[in-house]
């Protein structure tokens, strides 16, 4: 473009310029050069779309659930899955089910099946649209080993896979989705496989 390259004029207006053609575009401006001020603005409003461009990335719950509705479909098997029973809701007198006018407290429920104890805790973001949860999985017949190897998987009441998860060595894990209408939880720890039915979070 003109008397300067295309590298110059975007190194210039983004004011890098690793080519020190700084000065010598500047005094050519101020010379009154009116197709080098031309392409001043021309490189100027490009830098300020490109600077702009951030501010057009849609919300990240949003963004999650548009690759949760184009993902591919997988049902929930629950044969040889065994259901885990709740031993501890934090709120008096509340079943899973009802977990939707719990409003913004964090939820903690305690779950048991095949030896294994699972804690979780739902902490609801409605203004973003986003449920936090934070878990770990107990192995009260193994204590003092770690559950190496488990896997925990989000899914929704339709069979949509919504995120995997792996413990840690001490069985601790965490997910952030989107508020959905209901969810399940599965454990594979080994052989054992349990399932976790949960509430309404949206």
């Amino acid at each position: 473009m003109g008397h300067f390259s295309e590298q110059a004029w975007a190194d210039f207006t983004r004011g890098l310029d690793p080519s020190s053609n700084a000065p010598g575009i500047g005094a050519h401006i101020s010379a009154g050069c009116l197709e080098c001020k031309a392409n001043l603005g021309f490189w100027g409003r490009l830098q300020t779309m490109g600077t702009a461009e951030s501010s057009y990335m849609p919300p990240e719950n949003m963004v999650r659930l548009a690759k949760l509705g184009l993902a591919p479909k997988q049902r929930i098997q629950h044969d040889g899955w065994t259901t885990a029973r709740l031993l501890f809701s934090n709120l008096s007198g509340l079943q899973p089910a009802g977990i939707r006018g719990s409003g913004a407290s964090p939820c903690q429920l305690v779950y048991d099946a095949e030896g294994l104890t699972v804690d979780l805790r739902f902490d609801r973001q409605a203004q973003r649209g986003q449920l936090s949860i934070t878990g770990q999985i107990l192995d009260r017949k193994v204590p003092s080993e770690p559950t190496s190897g488990a896997v925990v998987v989000l899914w929704t009441e339709e069979g949509y896979l919504v995120a995997t998860a792996e413990p840690n060595e001490f069985g601790e894990f965490h997910f952030e989705t989107a508020l959905l209408d209901r969810i399940h939880l599965t454990a594979r720890v080994g052989r054992r496989k349990v399932h976790i039915p949960l509430a309404n979070f949206r």
